[in-house]
């Protein structure tokens, strides 16, 4: 037949680092990299901008160039809120979500209705929580 083939393992080890994975953080807060053109908005969410010396990125050139002493990486920004603030905008979206697909599920079937047909079930949509 034919020789015999051997098991080639291709071992891939070495991974460019990512300027955007944190390893220094404070447990009591969320972290979340946020564009410049964004922050206003996301500060009454109550996002507060995150200095580099917080999250031990004051050496990384890949961050912060320059004399800025804020978190950044070409047009992002870092920016923290606490947990428990963050969960709780989390539930105020999840809430208004579902209000939101309820009213949609009353809409369809009020227009089956008009139309002259019949619905039945209702209407929902399913979701992955990330982990």
């Amino acid at each position: 037949m034919g020789r015999p083939r051997k098991n080639i393992s291709v071992v891939c080890d070495w991974q460019p680092p990512d300027p955007l994975n944190l390893t220094k953080t404070n447990k009591k807060y969320s972290y979340r990299w946020i564009r410049k053109s964004e922050v206003d908005l996301r500060k009454q969410q109550g996002w507060e901008i995150v200095e580099r010396s917080e999250v031990a990125l004051e050496h990384d050139l890949r961050v912060s160039r320059g004399e800025s002493t804020v978190a950044e990486c070409n047009e992002l920004i870092l920016c923290k809120r606490p947990k428990a603030m963050n969960e709780a905008h989390k539930k105020y979206l999840e809430t208004k979500n579902e209000k939101l697909l309820k009213a949609l599920g009353s809409q369809f079937h009020q227009e089956g209705q008009r139309t002259g047909f019949s619905t039945y079930g209702s209407v929902s949509v399913e979701t992955r929580k990330n982990q």
